[in-house]
């Protein structure tokens, strides 16, 4: 029997310098397998990541109603800034997922090829009929409810590609974006042994595996 393999990505890389240091900290690491890459902020370090040799995909930040312009002009920033495209797609707070943006991000997906993150069996299935790599599950957690995040990843047992995604980072005074302390909270405990006792069933892999 196959082993089940996961993905471990990082969001919201380029909100802030502290946020990102713990990123690639876990990067160096090799406890994390992917980064997504907030193309439009002012901290993103191209060289930095290419150093990381890690995979590296575009996380869009969308209105709800967006428009298709508004995510190719994020994919050809992202192009223009490390000379190719992003491993995948993925959504700031899942935006690229809602009702008015999906069929967006189907036909943008579809042109360029790229792997998409679903949330939900809905998505995946629609990715999935327009011939959209995704995983087969989504992983969310919080750094205080570490026992939903150990079931959890036993259900994700039972699927061939998970994906768990984090939000590390160390505390940025600066930064006025709710989810701030509690990002070292995560890179804590992702360094923990009790992570590593969670993650050992599985192969860890990233969106070029699925």
């Amino acid at each position: 029997m196959t082993a089940p393999k996961l993905i471990i990505t990082a969001d919201d890389y380029g909100m802030s310098p502290l946020f990102n240091r713990g990123i690639e900290e876990l990067a160096s690491l090799g406890l994390i397998t992917g980064i997504s890459v907030m193309i439009k902020r002012p901290f993103v370090y191209p060289e930095k990541l290419r150093s990381l040799k890690i995979s590296l995909g575009l996380h869009l930040e969308l209105e709800p109603v967006a428009k298709k312009e508004d995510i190719v002009y994020q994919i050809t920033l992202f192009q223009e800034k490390f000379g190719r495209l992003p491993v995948y797609l993925d959504g700031h707070q899942h935006q690229h997922l809602t009702a008015e943006n999906l069929p967006l991000i189907l036909a943008v997906a579809k042109k360029y090829q790229l792997p998409v993150r679903s949330r939900f069996s809905e998505d995946r299935e629609k990715l999935r009929l327009a011939a959209i790599a995704t995983p087969d599950t989504f992983i969310s957690w919080h750094p205080t409810r570490i026992p939903t995040l150990e079931e959890r990843m036993k259900q994700a047992l039972q699927f061939p590609v998970s994906e768990l995604v984090v939000h590390p980072g160390y505390f940025d005074p600066r930064c006025d974006y709710p989810y701030n302390q509690e990002r070292e909270a995560e890179l804590g405990f992702l360094q923990s042994s009790s992570f590593q006792e969670m993650i050992t069933p599985f192969v860890l892999t990233n969106f070029t595996a699925i």
